[in-house]
């Protein structure tokens, strides 16, 4: 066991979700594509949506979304790491044993939920420190499972469908998340006329997203590609093995979804280092998805302005402090 692992052993990982919680270094976007903005809440209040076609109506509302804050989330991590350089950036699996330390490596995955009222550490024995030496940390690496389950919910200005009805207040129900032109029956929300009525309702729940591929254009799907923000983001088939993924997405034997991120602040560990916190950031990081064509078209939502397909991740932060 090196020193710094004398020092340093007592640390454990920890997760946050709020306004409160630390700001992220970097972001991990399993989907990639455009940064979306955010929802601007006023008063916790979405107002009135506009795009830069001027209405959710039209083939163009399918790809509209924003960027708000989650009630929870919960995935699996199996692997998170320092890298003192990048990895391979077609497969990271090629010389992330050269150049990233895991400080977490299972197999069986850990699970956990977190909510903004509270934080979840992991358990000690998951987390080993053995491998940290003196250096200058430039990347971190995290590998979780392909499923993602996030719960959330907003207010609007305006009447949204969601697969049981209209209403201003939305909120993500147990469900997979959809495609681009969903039928009503598979949003991933549901709509009523506030907090209360959800309450009452008793069916607010995770909805669901799982990466089987990365769809890059039309008809084009890939296990690897580089996020809007420069994250390099990969589908992987086991812990040590990347994905194969036919190119029209017929077929995918993904179950991982892994993350390289640069970090805005290198993290350097020295003999003078006496303390490490590692987590995960989360606030921020829901995405609300719309849709205003086919069957969300507005003229057949009897006075809805169109459709929340889903309410999701769109991001997970990971930062590391060395002092």
């Amino acid at each position: 066991m090196n020193r710094f692992t004398a020092i340093l052993a007592s640390t454990a990982l920890w997760f946050s979700l709020g306004p409160n919680a630390f700001a992220a270094d970097i972001y991990f976007n399993p989907g990639g594509g455009g940064e979306p903005n955010s929802c601007g809440e006023v008063s916790n209040e979405i107002p009135t949506v506009t795009t830069s076609v001027g209405t959710v109506n039209g083939a163009d509302g399918r790809n509209l979304r924003c960027i708000t804050d989650i009630d929870a989330l919960r995935l699996t991590l199996h692997k998170a790491g320092l890298c003192t350089s990048a990895p391979d950036t077609n497969d990271p699996s090629a010389d992330w044993a050269d150049k990233c330390v895991f400080i977490i490596d299972d197999a069986t995955g850990i699970e956990f939920t977190v909510t903004e009222a509270s934080t979840s550490a992991i358990p000690a024995e998951k987390i080993d420190l053995s491998g940290l030496v003196e250096a200058t940390y430039t990347h971190a690496i995290l590998m979780v499972g392909n499923s993602v389950k996030t719960k959330m919910n907003a207010k609007f200005a305006e009447d949204f469908r969601g697969a049981n009805g209209n209403g201003a207040f939305c909120y993500s129900i147990n469900a997979v998340t959809p495609g681009n032109a969903p039928a009503l029956a598979d949003l991933a929300v549901n709509c009523v006329a506030n907090e209360a009525a959800m309450i009452a309702a008793g069916d607010h729940d995770f909805s669901e997203k799982v990466f089987e591929t990365f769809q890059t254009g039309p008809a084009t799907h890939v296990a690897s590609r580089t996020a809007t923000n420069g994250d390099r983001i990969h589908l992987f088939k086991d812990l040590n093995v990347k994905a194969t993924v036919a190119s029209n997405g017929s077929a995918s034997d993904a179950t991982k979804v892994v993350g390289v991120m640069e970090m805005a602040s290198p993290a350097v560990l020295s003999a003078a280092s006496a303390t490490f916190n590692a987590g995960f950031q989360l606030s921020d990081q829901g995405q609300i998805r719309f849709s205003g064509s086919g069957a969300c078209a507005p003229a057949g939502l009897g006075g809805a302005t169109g459709c929340i397909s889903s309410m999701r991740n769109y991001g997970v932060g990971f930062r590391v402090t060395i002092e």
